[in-house]
């Protein structure tokens, strides 16, 4: 659940950062010089090239997170359905 929830928050961070990304790309003109990291090198790329692929990545960045959403609330089903069964094997009443 843990490892869910990690990747999560690290998968939104990486969607805030392209949001950011994406923000300051379009106010800049078109002509102007924009260098994308690959690795430990910087490339020159064209404004509307790198402003696609953002927005392509953070496509896939938000399909991930919803099917971690997914995989978190049917973790939580199964933790809750476990606890249960193990509340009734040892007696003990959940609503006390």
């Amino acid at each position: 659940m843990q490892q869910l929830l990690a990747q999560r928050q690290r998968i939104e961070m990486e969607i805030a950062e392209s949001d950011k990304a994406l923000e300051v790309l379009k106010e800049v003109a078109d002509e102007s010089k924009v260098y994308k990291s690959v690795g430990a090198v910087l490339v020159e790329k064209k404004r509307d090239q790198v402003i696609k692929e953002l927005e392509e990545r953070k496509e896939f960045l938000d399909m991930r997170v919803k099917v971690l959403q997914k995989q978190e609330d049917k973790t939580k089903e199964k933790l809750t359905g476990l606890q249960e069964t193990l509340q009734k094997e040892l007696g003990i009443n959940p609503s006390a």
